[in-house]
């Protein structure tokens, strides 16, 4: 029993290096592990100092002590939301789009679109300026965003991270 217990526990550890910023329902259902079993497991690595977990909004989200800065935490939590990763993507493909045509590209409502969007200003992955009666959107450190996708590629499980990289690294 306590062998199985520390392969779980292994299971888990090594789903958190892989999916850095991962949230408990995402580990879980990944794993296929029961809910109390997770959380067993979670609590002990906190305890032995191996994740930490940090809180994002409605989510807490886990990492490995000691390999990622705050920023690159705070980075790897909106890019785990599809729709602000998507967006993040389409700023660096085209530098500068105003609301309409993100909205379009996401096929989302304007009013989700600008909550994403509020998000990322507030995290400062993004900055807005104004073209005549346009908000223009862009990325604020495309270096910074370019480097946590193709370092966490792999994680993401995401065609379009992949064009991306594909696209970036020419």
């Amino acid at each position: 029993m306590r062998v199985q217990g520390l392969e779980q526990s292994q299971q888990i550890y090594e789903h958190i290096l892989r999916f850095p910023g991962s949230h408990f329902r995402e580990i879980q259902r990944h794993l296929k592990l029961p809910v109390g079993t997770l959380q067993y497991h979670l609590t002990n690595l906190r305890r032995d100092e191996l994740i930490i977990q940090k809180k994002d909004g409605e989510y807490v989200r886990y990492y490995a002590i000691g390999l990622f800065t705050d920023r690159e935490k705070k980075l790897l939590s909106l890019l785990r939301q599809s729709p602000i990763r998507h967006i993040a993507i389409m700023l660096l493909t085209n530098e500068e789009l105003n609301h309409k045509r993100i909205v379009a590209e996401l096929q989302l409502s304007p009013a989700t679109t600008s909550w994403y969007l509020d998000k990322m200003l507030e995290s400062k992955l993004v900055k807005k300026k104004r073209k005549g009666k346009k908000v223009i959107y862009s990325v604020a450190r495309p270096d910074e965003i370019a480097k946590v996708l193709i370092t966490y590629r792999s994680s993401f499980l995401d065609d379009i991270v992949d064009r991306f990289i594909e696209i970036w690294e020419r």
